[in-house]
């Protein structure tokens, strides 16, 4: 049915107006050629095409408009043609428009493709038109050009599509545009139907009083966010109506919206989902009168088929936002975990909040006597953060802004944060006026971090006071200063286990124990916690008592061991090494020694190191135990080093640093004093393995004759 050899070709500048004069180039020669099924499809493709080569390509375009068998097709070529063009966007990356062209093409065109040649790219596409004859067999497909790269799998096979709804939205394509790519594809396509000089479209956000403009053709750009009120001219009525509405003179019924523009009259199309109306779709042209009652009836078809899409299409887009934020939910849940410092926990909770659920936020902890105190403030911009909390403690408690307060402007919500039936702490979140208040899903989000955030609070607070009566605890177990021994120098290092473990059970005691004698202890309860100091305590302040009182070493622990069990179960099994010393003649010390189940200490003596002493049974596990004290003479000048399993079964990997450590690190300590030692020995066997240590580490170190400590 017409000429098949039809061609016209036109060059356009890298310009932002060649986009307007591509189109009417087109619309004149489809026109011309008898093609005005297709125009409506082709001009909307040529628009994005062209625009993707003078905007982003940012050169040439040159638009070829050409018969072919089946249709008519199109190809605009740039002087780019190393850029490659991507299909889609991905809107979770915050990418551009770039790539929109090809999925709008792809939803349009009978058939498409890219030719990628050595100077040039020419994307083109194909419609189906009754202005040239179809192949005999009726099938559009076209063999590709030489050259032709393939569009991506699924888009570029799509041919002969009938159309779906009344603007030609139709196919796979389309079903992946994103939901504000498809808004704007909608009132582009419905201006291009309609022959309008403008078009919006306005949705509604669940029940509020107005709706909000979500995408627009032939208008400034910064309409889009913009309220309109319900029964305002160019929005749905108060009263819910499925019918459009035709403004002939909008110099008679002003439009608020488009006040100021040269636009003259509109159509209002109310889109409606499930009963209700959402928003309207709205055509607007440059004429008195310029739409018809069959124009309002065409675009009413077309909001009718874009309710539900919409709608759809609102669902996804709703179902990744609600995805969104059941992952912030999760990494906020394991950042607030991740620390049992409340001041840090407290700093944590702002840098989650701001700026994802309010461009400021406060805390506010409560006391005991249920007393508020402004703890922490935030500010997405820093150089507000000191005019913000002036302004919230000028409030406080309440933090009820002030009406004309010029920092605390837009919308305020305060959150309780309650945990095991009371409030810890109040959460303050300060939103701009253009984010809207704090309500909906996004309330349902920021009450369950608050209810999270509570938790973290209460638990880094109860961590805070265990932690604070561990260390009070393991305090009283140990000497609160250590004596001054005539003639003998003392040393002491102690360090408890793991990070969170304040309460041990290592300790150790050095006492007089009357007429010149004088008492040390180095022991280790099996495990720690409340059930070991327990222990702990008993040990040291029997071993104490009877030593003071004039018993001997074996007879004290034996009544310890008694003691023991008749703790039952709260009793724990318990090794120590535990010894008298007192100044012989002047060239020794007497030493009296019992090692019940614990390691024999070490004896420095002329630069060699050996063990003394002979193990024996252990505390707390036998009914009935003898100790026997063991009787040593030791030269002045020797060093007595006891220590506690912590040291010796401290491991890196398959390896202990055991006896040959501190055998190692006592040659080495040999000129340093006893505290020295000490604590050199401690810090060898801390650093031998990076892991923190799983037991406690003690450490005393007894310098006989060395004239004293101190």
């Amino acid at each position: 049915m017409g000429d098949s050899n039809r061609r016209s070709v036109r060059t356009f500048s890298p310009a932002p107006e060649s986009v307007s004069a591509a189109r009417r180039f087109a619309r004149a020669t489809l026109s011309e050629w008898g093609a005005d099924d297709v125009a409506d499809d082709a001009l909307l493709v040529v628009s994005e095409l062209v625009t993707n080569a003078v905007m982003h390509a940012g050169t040439e375009a040159t638009l070829e408009l050409r018969t072919a068998p089946g249709g008519v097709r199109l190809g605009v070529e740039d002087l780019h043609p190393t850029r490659m063009l991507r299909m889609g966007v991905d809107p979770s990356t915050g990418a551009d428009e770039r790539g929109r062209g090809l999925l709008i093409t792809a939803s349009l065109a009978a058939a498409w493709g890219v030719e990628y040649l050595p100077t040039s790219k020419r994307v083109w596409a194909l419609f189906a038109s009754e202005v040239a004859d179809a192949p005999p067999d009726g099938d559009l497909r076209t063999d590709p050009p030489a050259g032709l790269v393939a569009p991506p799998t699924g888009n570029g096979a799509t041919y002969g599509a009938a159309h779906l709804d009344p603007l030609g939205l139709r196919g796979e394509a389309v079903s992946r545009l994103d939901l504000e790519d498809l808004l704007r594809l909608v009132v582009e396509q419905a201006r291009e139907r309609l022959a309008a000089d403008a078009a919006y479209l306005l949705l509604a956000h669940g029940l509020d009083e107005h709706y909000t403009v979500r995408a627009t053709s032939g208008l400034p750009p910064d309409l889009v966010g913009r309220a309109v009120a319900r029964g305002e001219v160019g929005a749905p009525g108060r009263r819910s109506s499925f019918l459009p509405v035709l403004v002939e003179d909008l110099d008679r019924t002003p439009a608020p919206l488009v006040a100021g523009s040269s636009l003259r009259s509109l159509v209002v199309a109310p889109v409606a989902y499930e009963g209700r109306v959402v928003g309207a779709l709205v055509v607007l042209s440059e004429r008195v009168s310029g739409f018809t009652d069959g124009d309002a009836a065409q675009l009413q078809r077309a909001a009718d088929w874009v309710g539900s899409a919409v709608e759809r299409a609102r669902l996804r887009a709703a179902e990744r936002e609600r995805r969104g934020w059941l992952s912030f939910l999760s990494d906020a849940g394991v950042l607030l975990s991740s620390s049992l410092d409340p001041a840090t926990t407290i700093t944590m909770i702002g840098q989650i909040v701001v700026p994802r659920l309010a461009t400021w936020c406060a805390i506010q902890t409560v006391d005991d006597r249920g007393v508020r105190r402004l703890e922490n403030v935030w500010h997405a911009d820093e150089r507000r953060l000191d005019a913000l909390r002036d302004a919230l403690e000028r409030i406080a408690p309440a933090m009820e802004p002030e009406p004309g307060d010029p920092v605390l402007t837009g919308h305020v919500a305060t959150l309780p944060l309650e945990a095991r039936g009371r409030v810890v702490a109040w959460l303050v979140l300060g939103r701009e006026e253009k984010d809207g208040p704090l309500r909906g899903e996004l309330r349902t989000v920021a009450e369950a971090f608050a209810t999270r955030a509570a938790l973290a609070i209460d638990n880094a607070r109860a961590h805070t006071e265990l932690a604070s009566i561990g260390r009070t605890l393991q305090r009283s177990l140990l000497p609160p200063t250590m004596p001054r021994l005539p003639g003998v120098d003392l040393g002491v290092s102690f360090e408890p286990a793991g990070v969170h473990n304040t309460v041990g059970g290592d300790f150790y005691d050095v006492f007089p124990a009357g007429a010149g004698r004088w008492c040390f202890v180095v022991g280790d309860v099996c495990g720690g916690g409340p059930e070991a100091a327990a222990v702990t305590g008993l040990a040291r302040h029997t071993i104490r008592a009877m030593l003071r009182s004039g018993f001997a070493i074996g007879p004290t622990l034996e009544r310890l061991n008694d003691a023991i069990n008749e703790e039952g179960e709260r009793g724990r099994f318990l090794t120590l090494v535990c010894g008298t010393l007192e100044a012989g003649a002047r060239s020794w010390y007497q030493v009296r020694l019992v090692c019940a189940g614990h390691p024999p200490p070490f004896l420095v003596r002329d630069g060699v190191v050996s063990r003394v002493g002979r193990p024996q049974a252990l505390l707390g596990v036998l009914d009935r135990v003898d100790y026997a004290e063991e009787e040593l003479r030791l030269p002045r000048g020797s060093r007595l080093v006891t220590v506690t399993d912590g040291v010796l079964e401290r491991r890196s990997g398959d390896r202990m640093f055991d006896d040959e450590g501190v055998e190692a690190e006592l040659a080495a300590s040999v000129p340093l004093t006893a505290q020295g030692a000490a604590d050199r020995i401690r810090r060898a066997a801390t650093d031998f393995a990076g892991a923190p240590s799983e037991d406690d580490i003690a450490v005393l170190v007894l310098d006989l004759g060395s004239g004293g400590n101190g």
